[in-house]
């Protein structure tokens, strides 16, 4: 923004103001404020007062681009004066570049499992008979927000709102997989919750089976019976008797 004071402001016809690089090349419009019947243009009105002197404040330049600029003001005379034109170049002035916002910081509010908190319980394992029905899970999430923010539900990808929920699907047993809320930002800093769901099917216990009224138990004898006499010797094979051989 630029400011000045111009006496005698009766004989003032138009201003020019205008831009120069160090290297004298233009670098920005050239702007024409015209004073017509002592009046001055509407780009002025809110930056300047008219009275004897010219006095303006705060006049916007339009530079936009960060860089080295040198303005030059231009005072054109009524015609008929014999006054020349006059003009003033104000010092080299520096435009810096308008900082980036700073990064959202990544935060996650909650990344909850059917309503209970993940950091609470990080895993989940569930009795799944293979033959039933599927069984769905919700997930539900909600992070900071910003313009940077990119939120990813792992593996399934990126999720559109900071705040929302998903319905997954059990797989059959015996399964298992890791599911991960990510927040990452412009500055690529990063924040994660995960959590583990598994799937297995319902345990079966083998429970040891007793005797049935009246069965017995191989090896073991019955009330009544009485057991069986070892075998004796002319209940065992003979050997074979071979024939006599000549001498």
């Amino acid at each position: 923004m630029l400011n000045w004071e111009i006496s005698d402001a009766k004989q003032i016809k138009e201003l020019r103001l205008i831009s120069l690089a160090p290297d004298g090349s233009v670098n920005s419009q050239l702007k024409r404020y015209p004073i017509i019947n002592n009046t001055l243009p509407a780009q002025l009105n809110k930056f300047c007062t008219l009275t004897n002197n010219l006095t303006c404040q705060n006049v916007p330049t339009g530079a936009k681009q960060a860089g080295d600029y040198n303005f030059k003001l231009t005072v054109i005379p009524k015609q008929g004066e014999a006054e020349p034109e006059i003009a003033k170049n104000t010092p080299n002035i520096k435009i810096k570049p308008i900082p980036p916002k700073p990064a959202t910081p990544v935060k996650i509010v909650y990344f909850k499992i059917n309503g209970q908190d993940a950091t609470e319980k990080p895993k989940y394992v569930y009795e799944i008979n293979k033959d039933r029905k599927p069984a769905d899970v919700i997930l539900s999430w909600k992070v900071e927000d910003g313009e940077d923010i990119k939120v990813e539900l792992l593996p399934f990808g990126d999720v559109q709102k900071p705040q929302g929920s998903k319905t997954y699907t059990l797989s059959k047993p015996p399964s298992s997989v890791t599911i991960t809320l990510r927040v990452t930002n412009k500055a690529g800093e990063q924040t994660t919750q995960s959590v583990t769901l598994e799937t297995v099917e319902p345990s079966r216990v083998i429970q040891p089976q007793s005797p049935s009224p009246g069965r017995t138990v191989p090896g073991e004898i019955a009330p009544g019976e009485t057991a069986p006499s070892p075998a004796t010797p002319a209940d065992r094979l003979s050997p074979i008797e071979l024939p006599p051989k000549p001498d």
